[in-house]
């Protein structure tokens, strides 16, 4: 059973803490659960989040203890730490997942050994209220292994198994960086209400419930985006006055050279 499965989290931020909060609310035992940070007061809001929740202060203990160990750390420290762990000296054989972006399974072979179960993912800040979408792909994992890393995803929204790493960096400039594309959009509609005189509170609950309504009716229609956009568009209208403004300012390809962007450094934190 999933449920009764030892998960170990190596670094307990806001990622962890958020698949542990789903784990648990999806009935996973807390008492298999394991968290390990370096941070005292970190450790103490954790232990507050659940008291049957096992918090470490050492790795290779937590290492030692659990079935999947799932490395919850920033990739500029990941080799520092994955270095120290020894997997040698344990008995049980965990399957490996990282969520730190940039860090190839290449890398974490190197680290942890070629013939480790390996599995590499990219969520997004959404799985913070159970409405994120995670991106994995594996190395070494057998069938049971891929239903596990699913199970452990799916308690903080949608996975998605990909098969060719190279796709992760776009992966991370989509939907890793994705929400913050999103936030910044609501913020502008935000504030041209406000400019027009549009008291703030109702600017904010009129942006966000747009939002919230677009990305449902997306997500529940049969039509693809480009004809959910035109539904909205009356020749001669609003939104058509709006769409011929943005593309006379290019706005398209801005946005195409930001998202590249991001996704060269997701390239560049892989090498580094």
């Amino acid at each position: 059973m999933s449920e009764n499965k030892k998960i170990g989290f190596v670094g307990g931020g806001m990622v962890a803490e958020a698949i542990i909060r789903g784990l648990i609310l999806h009935g996973h035992d807390a008492s298999k659960l394991f968290v390990s940070d370096p941070s005292d007061s970190r450790r103490d809001i954790l232990s507050i989040l659940n008291k049957q929740l096992n918090v470490l202060s050492d790795n290779q203990s937590l290492a030692s203890e659990v079935d999947i160990m799932i490395m919850a750390i920033k990739p500029q420290i990941f080799s520092g730490v994955a270095s120290n762990i020894d997997l040698e000296q344990v008995a049980n054989n965990p399957m490996i997942i990282s969520v730190a972006a940039g860090i190839q399974m290449k890398t974490m072979k190197d680290l942890f050994g070629q013939d480790k179960k390996i599995c590499r993912v990219m969520p997004n800040t959404p799985c913070l209220v159970g409405r994120g979408v995670s991106t994995l792909i594996q190395s070494n994992l057998n069938e049971s292994d891929i239903v596990m890393a699913t199970y452990i995803f799916n308690s903080v929204g949608k996975t998605i198994w990909i098969q060719e790493e190279e796709w992760m960096h776009t992966v991370t400039a989509v939907s890793g960086s994705g929400p913050a594309y999103f936030f910044h959009m609501m913020h502008i509609l935000k504030n041209a209400a406000c400019k027009a005189g549009i008291p703030e509170e109702i600017a904010e609950t009129l942006s966000i419930q747009t939002a919230i309504g677009s990305s449902q009716l997306a997500l529940n229609s049969a039509d693809d985006l480009i004809a959910l956009k035109k539904k909205v568009m009356s020749p001669g209208g609003t939104t058509e006055a709006a769409f011929d403004s943005l593309e006379k300012n290019k706005l398209d390809d801005i946005w195409d050279e930001a998202i590249n962007a991001a996704r060269q450094r997701s390239v560049d934190l892989g090498k580094d």
